[in-house]
C-alpha cells in the first residue's frame, strides 16, 4: 500500500487533526485514570467534618429522648418529634447535606418542616445517571435528599441485647434549633440506650432479640424457588373469597404491577453518581446515590465495611434471613479474613423467597449502630424489581447503605428458573439431586456447593460462608487467584504479616529480624517500611488474620469451634466520623484507626477465647 503524500490536501489537513485527537485522548485518559493520593482524600474529609455543623449523634438523640419520653409518659414532649404511634422522619436530620447548604438554608428558614418548592424539586429530580461536574452531582445529591427521596417507614435502635422498631409516621425536619442543645456525647447515649434496654417491654414497640449465629445453617431448596405468578394466583383466591388481609392486597398490587411492567421496563433502580470527570477511574461508581458527598480513602472505606458487615449480619439473623459473603468478599476472607482494602463494597447472597419475605417485612428500615462502637445508621432497600430476572438493567436486588458515606452492601437473590445455565458454568449438572440456582447477572452455583452454609468470621464478627469455598473462587476468579496470587491492584500480599499492603508504602517485606518489636509483637517502625500507617494497619488486622489462620488451614474443612467460645473479636477500627471529628477538636494528638470495644451482650458472656 502506497503511502499517502503530504502534498496531498485532503491528508495534510486531517493527519494533524488525528494526531491531536490521539495525544488529547492520552493525556485525558493519563489525567482522569490517576488514582487520587490519600492524603487529599483524608484532608478533603477533614475539612468537610470541620466545616460542617452536622453531629450523627443528634437524630439519635432525639430518638433515644423519644423513646424516654414513651417510657416515662411524657406527652406533651411528644409532639415536636413525633406522636404516640412513631416518630417523624426528614433526611436532613439523619444525613449531613452541608454540601447543599448555599441553597439548603433558605428553604430551612422559609420552610421549618422540611418543605421544597417546584424549582428545587425540579432540580432534584434529574437522573443520577446523569453525567454531570463532581460539584453539581453532589448538590442534586443533597437536593434530591431533602426533597424527593423515600422516608423509611421504620427505625431499629441496636441495644446490647435486642432492636427496638420505632415506626415512621411522616415526613417533617427536627431541625437544628429543637434537638441542638439534646445532643448527647457517647457516654449518654450508651446509658440511654441501656434505659430502653431495661424498659423495652413497656414501650408498645416491637423488640426483637438478638440472635447467636448457628455453627451450620441447612436450607430449604423451596427456599430458591420464587414464581411471582404462582403468588398472584394465590393472592388472586383470597382476594375473590374476600379472605384477603390488607398487607396482602397491597403485595397483591405490587406483584401485578411489578410482574407485569416494572420488571421489564424500568430503569437501573440503585443509582450510582456518574460524574464527568471520573469517566476512566470510576471512583463515584461505587456509591449510592444520593448519599454521595465525596470520595473516600481507603482506610475510612475499611472502617465503614468493618462496622457495616457486623450490624448486616446481626440484623439478618435476629429476623431470620440467611445470608452469606461471596464473590470479592469471599476471596478477600480466604487470604486473612477481611475485605480487600481496594474492594469498594461488600458482596453477599440469599435466597430469593428469603428476600421476598424481607423485603415485606423491612423494607426501607433504617438499623441504628449501638452507641457503644459507632454513629451508623443503615438504609435497608429492596429494589421492586426482585421478583424476577427482567431486562437487565437491575443485577442487585437490595442494598444495605451506610447513609453517612454511601458505601453498602450488595445483596442478590439466588433462584431456580427454566433458564438453562451455559455447560462451562458449573461442573457435575447432570448428576442426580443437582439443584442450578442463579443471580440476576448470571452466576451460577449448584446447591451442593452453597449448602449447608457455614459460619466463621469476617472482619472479626461472624457471618455465613457457602460451603465449598475453593470451588467457587476457582470458577470465578481461577484456580491461582487465592493460591499464589500476591500482587494485584497496586498491592503485594506480604505473607509473614497476612496483609495486602499498597505499592506505594512498600513492594517487599523487610527482613525479618528488623520486622516485629519483641515486647508488643507489632511492627517496628523500620519493619513497617517505615510508616505509622501500616504499624496501625497490622495492629488492627492481626487479630482476625491470627484467628482465620488458626481457623481455616483448609478453607474448605474448617477445625470445630464453639462459636460462643471463640465470640466475636472487638470492634478494632475507629468510628469513621469520630476519628475525623476527635481530630478537629483536638481530642486526640495522633491519627490512628485503631481502637478496641469489646461486644457486650447477653449472647456474648461466655466468650473466653480473645484471639
Amino acid at each position: 500500500m502506497p503511502i499517502p503524500k503530504l502534498y496531498n490536501k485532503r491528508v495534510k489537513h486531517i493527519l494533524p487533526l488525528v494526531l491531536s485527537i490521539i495525544c488529547i485522548t492520552v493525556g485525558l485518559n493519563f489525567y482522569l485514570s490517576e488514582n487520587i493520593h490519600q492524603f487529599l482524600l483524608e484532608n478533603k474529609a477533614l475539612n468537610q467534618n470541620k466545616l460542617s455543623t452536622f453531629n450523627p449523634r443528634t437524630s439519635t438523640s432525639a430518638l433515644f429522648s423519644y423513646v424516654e419520653d414513651i417510657i416515662q409518659y411524657n406527652e406533651t414532649e411528644l409532639i415536636h418529634i413525633g406522636t404516640k404511634d412513631g416518630i417523624y422522619f426528614h433526611w436532613d436530620d439523619w444525613v449531613d447535606l452541608s454540601p447543599g447548604n448555599k441553597f439548603l438554608d433558605r428553604y430551612r428558614h422559609d420552610f421549618p418542616s422540611g418543605q421544597c418548592d417546584s424549582l428545587l424539586t425540579k432540580y432534584a429530580s434529574v437522573n443520577g445517571y446523569s453525567l454531570e461536574s463532581y460539584n453539581k452531582k453532589v448538590l442534586r445529591g443533597m437536593a434530591n435528599l431533602y426533597c424527593l427521596k423515600d422516608i423509611p417507614r421504620k427505625v431499629f435502635i441496636t441495644t446490647d441485647d435486642s432492636m427496638v422498631e420505632v415506626p415512621i409516621v411522616g415526613k417533617k425536619r427536627f431541625g437544628v434549633n429543637l434537638l441542638g442543645p439534646r445532643t448527647r456525647d457517647k457516654n449518654q447515649l450508651v446509658e440511654s440506650m441501656m434505659t430502653i434496654e431495661q424498659n423495652k417491654d413497656r414501650l408498645g414497640f416491637r423488640s426483637r432479640p438478638l440472635k447467636r449465629l448457628q455453627p451450620i445453617v441447612p436450607v430449604d431448596a423451596k427456599e430458591f424457588i420464587f414464581s411471582p405468578e404462582a403468588e398472584i394466583f394465590k393472592l388472586q383466591e383470597k382476594l375473590n373469597n374476600e379472605t384477603i388481609t390488607e398487607n396482602e392486597l397491597e403485595y397483591l398490587q405490587f406483584l401485578e404491577y411489578s410482574n407485569d411492567y416494572l420488571v421489564d421496563n424500568s430503569d437501573t433502580y440503585f443509582k450510582y453518581p456518574w460524574i464527568t470527570s471520573d469517566l476512566f477511574r470510576g471512583h463515584s461508581h461505587h456509591f449510592a446515590y444520593p448519599f454521595f458527598k465525596r470520595y473516600i480513602g481507603d482506610r475510612e472505606r475499611q472502617s465503614v465495611v468493618h462496622h457495616m458487615v457486623r450490624a448486616w449480619f446481626q440484623f439478618a439473623e435476629m429476623n431470620g434471613f440467611v445470608s452469606w459473603v461471596n464473590y470479592g468478599s469471599l476471596l478477600g476472607w480466604v487470604y486473612n479474613g477481611v475485605n480487600m482494602p481496594w474492594d469498594t463494597d461488600v458482596d453477599v447472597q440469599m435466597p430469593i423467597v428469603q428476600l421476598d419475605r424481607m423485603g415485606r417485612q423491612f423494607n426501607k428500615s433504617i438499623i441504628i449502630e449501638n452507641p457503644r462502637y459507632g454513629n451508623a445508621k443503615y438504609l435497608l432497600e429492596v429494589a421492586p424489581t426482585y421478583i424476577k430476572q427482567g431486562n437487565g438493567r437491575n443485577f442487585i436486588d437490595a442494598r444495605f447503605i451506610d447513609i453517612n458515606s454511601g458505601l453498602y452492601i450488595d445483596i442478590s437473590a439466588l433462584s431456580h428458573s427454566n433458564f438453562k445455565p451455559p455447560s462451562n458454568a458449573v461442573p457435575n449438572q447432570d448428576s442426580l439431586g443437582t439443584m442450578m440456582v442463579h443471580c440476576k447477572n448470571w452466576n451460577w452455583h449448584t446447591l451442593e456447593e452453597l449448602l449447608p452454609l457455614r459460619h466463621s468470621f469476617f472482619e472479626g464478627g461472624s457471618v455465613y460462608i457457602p460451603n465449598n469455598v475453593s470451588s467457587i473462587l476457582s470458577r470465578k476468579y481461577g484456580p491461582d487467584s487465592f493460591t499464589t496470587k500476591l500482587r494485584f491492584k497496586k498491592h503485594n500480599y506480604q505473607a509473614d504479616i497476612s496483609m495486602w499492603v499498597p505499592d506505594r508504602i512498600c513492594k517487599y517485606p523487610p527482613p525479618t529480624n528488623i520486622r516485629f518489636n519483641e515486647i508488643n509483637g507489632g511492627l517496628t517502625f523500620e519493619g513497617a517500611c517505615n510508616k505509622e500507617y501500616l504499624q496501625d494497619e497490622y495492629h488492627i488486622i492481626r487479630q482476625c488474620s491470627a484467628r482465620h489462620k488458626m481457623l481455616n488451614q483448609d478453607i474448605d474443612r474448617p477445625i470445630d469451634y464453639d462459636i460462643g467460645e471463640w465470640g466475636e473479636l472487638p470492634i478494632l477500627r475507629k468510628d469513621a466520623w469520630d476519628y475525623y471529628n476527635d481530630i478537629n477538636a483536638n481530642n486526640v494528638n495522633h491519627d490512628r484507626w485503631a481502637v478496641s470495644h469489646e461486644i457486650v451482650g447477653k449472647i456474648h458472656e461466655n466468650k473466653t477465647k480473645k484471639m
